[in-house]
């Protein structure tokens, strides 16, 4: 079982960041409308050194408490059973959440170092230009964000 959800991961992880790079290759190939946004969300202009600077300095950030939460619990959750208040299903969901959080930023990323600038064509018109990228994290960050809302507040989770 263990090794079946780690290859769904990894085929979802690939799946996402090959149907943005797809799309954006059909966009730019076919002469459809898109952007070189080289600012950061939303289009908010940077200087491409403080920009790497700040993605080194939040990869850092993760690193370390990844490292201090091994640390301080040094049974990885592969080995040891789940714990009663999160099962083995949701820590599933939690990590496929965050399969969307990576596969967006790492194809976010791919066009940074190909092009400079990410390549944006999705417009509807009442929000910034964005791209199946941009979607992936969003939607990873505003699922987790509701788990950890219900958490901290104390909100039932509904019984299947």
């Amino acid at each position: 079982m263990k090794n079946k959800s780690k290859s769904v991961s990894i085929f979802l992880f690939f799946s996402l960041l090959f149907f943005d790079q797809l799309s954006k290759y059909l966009i730019r190939s076919r002469g459809g409308f898109y952007i070189c946004n080289s600012g950061i969300a939303f289009g908010i202009a940077i200087n491409p050194i403080l920009f790497w600077a700040i993605l080194i300095l939040i990869s850092f950030v993760f690193l370390y408490y990844s490292v201090k939460s091994k640390i301080q619990n040094p049974k990885s959750e592969t080995n040891s059973p789940p714990k009663a208040d999160q099962p083995r299903a949701e820590k599933l969901k939690i990590q496929n959440w965050m399969i969307f959080i990576l596969s967006g930023t790492i194809a976010n990323l791919i066009d940074r170092a190909r092009f400079g600038c990410v390549i944006d064509f999705i417009d509807l018109r009442i929000w910034p230009v964005f791209n199946l990228a941009d979607a992936f994290i969003t939607i990873g960050a505003l699922l987790l964000l509701a788990k950890y809302f219900k958490k901290w507040y104390n909100i039932p989770e509904k019984k299947r």
